[in-house]
């Protein structure tokens, strides 16, 4: 272990979606000379596995698994998130026209059903204005939204609520998609994971696209650590949204330069 890692542990969610980047996360612990602790997390559920809370934690592993960290004060460190500033009308404000879907809509479903505005068969862009993970954002008809709405309504025990706060736009024809894993305002690691709405993943970005993502984190960032998603839509870079790193999946990212990255900004803050 390296001494200078002797106080910090990333906690590490075993029953992951992607087996493979568990393994990899332990491996690039391992390398990075830092403890790695595994815990399993049941869904849904209210409490915390026991684990050694002997060193400064590091968070990674599904919603729940971040949201039962963020109830604990000493948890909460190795948490890279705010609510209030990882969100869609918040980077609208703050990034403007660089955002893909910045003249989108910011309301709920209620609002959007009362004004109905569209043909059954209109086409919308919907998803979460947060970064909760409700439900994955994709294009849908507007009698499907319709549909789905009403099924809300006798709903119950779901974190999705007719009051909940989600954005709705045009479609856009994106070409390409990268996830940028971004400290301090610079641009650590990154993988392409979408071409064409095809799943694509290739380790790296465009050096533009990295340049595009640290000129507009000159002009805000939502944390010091968070991942950026970038398209490229027509002749333009936009950003897409961006996520708290403690859950955000790696693609074909280098997973050894992000933990070694991660665990330096840590050590530094604490």
């Amino acid at each position: 272990m390296n001494e200078s890692y002797k106080n910090i542990q990333w906690v590490v969610q075993r029953n992951l979606t992607s087996q493979s980047d568990f393994e990899q996360l332990k491996s690039s612990c391992d390398k990075t000379g830092v403890k790695f602790i595994a815990v399993d997390i049941i869904p849904f559920t209210a409490e915390l596995p026991l684990f050694d809370r002997s060193r400064e934690s590091i968070i990674y592993g599904s919603t729940t698994f971040n949201s039962l960290a963020s109830k604990d004060v000493n948890l909460r460190k190795g948490l890279f998130f705010d609510e209030a500033t990882f969100s869609l009308e918040n980077y609208f404000k703050k990034w403007g026209h660089h955002m893909l879907n910045y003249d989108a809509t910011v309301t709920t479903f209620n609002e959007l059903m009362d004004g109905n505005p569209y043909s059954p068969d209109k086409l919308l862009f919907i998803r979460p204005n947060d970064d909760s993970k409700s439900f994955a954002g994709e294009v849908k008809r507007f009698d499907e939204i319709e549909n789905w709405y009403n099924r809300l309504k006798v709903a119950e025990n779901t974190n999705l609520s007719l009051e909940s706060k989600i954005v709705v736009s045009e479609p856009y024809k994106i070409d390409y998609e990268w996830r940028l894993w971004i400290i301090n305002k610079k641009v650590v690691a990154a993988s392409k994971y979408r071409q064409h709405f095809k799943l694509r993943k290739e380790e790296g970005c465009p050096a533009d696209v990295a340049l595009f993502a640290e000129e507009r984190c000159q002009e805000y960032t939502p944390h010091d650590v968070f991942v950026m998603d970038v398209c490229l839509c027509g002749d333009g870079y936009f950003i897409v949204e961006c996520g708290c790193m403690n859950g955000a999946g790696f693609y074909n990212a280098n997973i050894d330069i992000i933990v070694a990255n991660v665990t330096n900004y840590f050590m530094s803050s604490i």
